[in-house]
């Protein structure tokens, strides 16, 4: 009798705290709805109007109805074959390498993801860095404006990026469309999600269940997938270690350490090592000794190595070893603690708004009740649950702007953490709930498939719209070199991130070749004047193609090309603004 007051008094908490949930996501919407669209002046807020609002509205409607009634509906009570899993796998794979090419049209549209680009091509001829010529060197910045390991005459050309995302999928791509590479990649994480499930949960098959439609269904997992980023790397990699490390024995513990070398290596030093210290924490709670000093050593290794990486890269990059790099690697730590940021509170907010809008409809309640799991029962969940606040906490006081970003790309590495959470939160309603349980994540999972998929997917097919019709209007032009008024910035309000269109390979072969405004001075443009005609692409035109929000003048842009026109009046030609969207971008710039 009291046990089953107990659990009449917890699925009340339970219902309350997912009715409020749901009331706060709408007063959220709505708060942010009714703030004038000009607003976009704050990239992040601009990000959340455009492309989040509806499915923030479906999700905070759904989980809202859910807590009064459900369905009763039942999961499978066993789980496909594995063949049939593979088979399934494989198709949704399929269809983002098709979706990469259709809602995305193939196209890297941010720095980062250009980025990615330019290292494959550098890794392409075997070296670390491409050499750079002489005469080009004083025009780095404005060829290469963004995200080089050094930009300071240097006389070589590589991202700041750590190698191994770049490296794999140029690697990957030897061998079949680039395309596929990410989505082989979530793939692969889904596979050891599996394991893990399957190890946590044992013969729970609907928990098992939960955790695949929670992974297979977030639209953030989807659209990465779709693109460049290193995310997609980061989750499924995170997975194979996690698979690995709790397998345990000689040979999981060796596959661990190698996922780990390759996992930190993919990007930003910092993202995986991270993700792998609460679970070793875990096992020094249990006096695990061994497997402790273990991994210790071996991540003490990896980040070593990863730390001085740069500098081994940097002999190609400087002509003096310490011009290697922008900055040493203590210089960018201290840098990055000391910039003060007034902002961050409000944009890891919206950062976290964005990703619970961009994932299963159900994760909301299942998470809520799988915090209850975590804090009484300890453990696992506990530990997957802890991780993922400690690193939001980090993030927010680090790195708070994402820039670019289907949902919160940050908590990308995550996303198998939040998907066992909610395996565990499904156990817990299943004991509050009965089958209804069931019932929640069949309905939401409707809601998911249904509204907010198509919805987000349509979103981030309209965002990039702008982008690809820049890129067409650049490539359009008959002239050797463009020059890209780049000089607005999201931030003022007037445009998209201009600068995110000059693109060049490494080794300048492309045409026409992008220049910079931000990185020139009159006395450079004229030098480049003298070997043949420059287009302008203004604010004006890309006004005219969707892209900058208002097309006046921009007065700094004057400032560097009317000087130059005085002097050398044949120098300069209008942009010709093609009549339709890109289609087809530039061979040089896919994947």
């Amino acid at each position: 009798m009291r046990a089953s007051q107990d659990r009449i008094a917890e699925a009340r908490v339970w219902k309350s705290q997912t009715a409020l949930t749901a009331l706060l996501l709408l007063v959220v919407a709505a708060g942010l709805w009714c703030i004038p669209i000009n607003s976009h002046v704050f990239f992040p807020l601009y990000q959340v109007q455009s492309q989040d609002l509806l499915p923030l509205v479906v999700l905070g409607a759904s989980i809202l109805a859910v807590a009064f009634w459900t369905p009763r509906w039942h999961l499978p009570d066993c789980l496909p074959s594995g063949r049939s899993l593979l088979v399934a796998g494989l198709a949704i794979a399929a269809l983002l390498a098709f979706g990469t090419h259709a809602l995305l049209s193939d196209f890297p549209l941010s720095i980062d993801e250009r980025m990615v680009v330019f290292d494959m091509a550098v890794f392409e001829r075997l070296q670390l860095a491409t050499p750079f010529a002489e005469q080009w060197r004083p025009y780095t910045k404005a060829v290469h404006p963004a995200f080089l390991l050094n930009d300071d005459m240097p006389t070589g050309l590589v991202s700041s990026y750590l190698p191994m995302n770049a490296f794999l999928r140029m690697a990957f791509a030897q061998l079949a469309d680039p395309a596929f590479f990410n989505p082989l990649l979530a793939l692969a994480g889904g596979v050891a999600l599996l394991d893990i499930a399957r190890r946590t949960f044992k013969d729970d098959a609907p928990a098992c269940c939960v955790v695949l439609l929670i992974y297979a269904l977030s639209a953030q997992m989807l659209v990465n997938a779709m693109t460049v980023y290193s995310m997609t790397g980061h989750m499924a990699l995170n997975l194979i270690w996690l698979a690995a490390f709790l397998r345990g024995g000689r040979w999981g513990h060796t596959i661990a350490i190698l996922t780990g070398f390759v996992a930190t290596g993919l990007h930003q030093l910092v993202f995986h090592p991270f993700f792998v210290a609460p679970f070793v924490l875990w096992r020094l709670r249990h006096r695990d000794w061994n497997v402790v000093l273990l991994y210790g050593a071996a991540y003490s290794a990896i980040i070593l190595w990863w730390i001085a990486y740069p500098l081994v890269a940097g002999a190609q990059v400087a002509s003096e070893l310490q011009q290697a790099t922008n900055s040493s690697f203590p210089e960018r730590i201290a840098g990055i603690f000391t910039i003060y940021r007034p902002d961050a509170f409000v944009t890891t907010f919206l950062n976290l708004v964005r990703f619970f809008a961009w994932q299963h409809v159900a994760l909301v309640p299942l998470l809520l009740a799988a915090i209850a799991v975590a804090v009484r029962r300890g453990g696992l969940p506990a530990v997957l649950l802890s991780g993922i606040a400690l690193w939001v906490v980090f993030i927010a006081a680090v790195i708070p702007f994402q820039g670019h970003g289907w949902g919160y790309r940050y908590l990308h590495g995550y996303l198998g953490s939040f998907a066992l959470l909610a395996g565990y939160g499904y156990q817990e309603l299943k004991g509050l709930l009965d089958r209804r349980a069931d019932g929640l994540v069949l309905a939401l999972t409707g809601v998911t498939l249904l509204a907010t998929i198509p919805l987000l997917f349509n979103a981030a097919h309209r965002f990039a719209a702008p982008y690809i019709a820049v890129e067409r209007l650049v490539a359009a032009q008959r002239t050797p070199v463009v020059l890209i008024d780049d000089e607005a910035r999201p931030g003022d309000g007037r445009t998209g991130n201009a600068i995110e269109t000059v693109r060049n390979r490494p080794d300048l072969t492309n045409r026409p070749l992008r220049l910079s405004s931000r990185g020139l001075t009159p006395e450079l443009l004229a030098n480049l004047c003298r070997h043949g005609p420059i287009a302008l692409v203004s604010l004006e035109d890309q006004y005219r193609v969707g892209f900058a929000r208002s097309g006046f003048k921009d007065p700094t842009f004057a400032e560097l090309v009317e000087p130059v026109r005085a002097k050398m009046p044949q120098c300069f030609v209008a942009a010709e603004v093609p009549a339709s969207p890109l289609r087809k971008g530039a061979r040089w710039m896919r994947r």
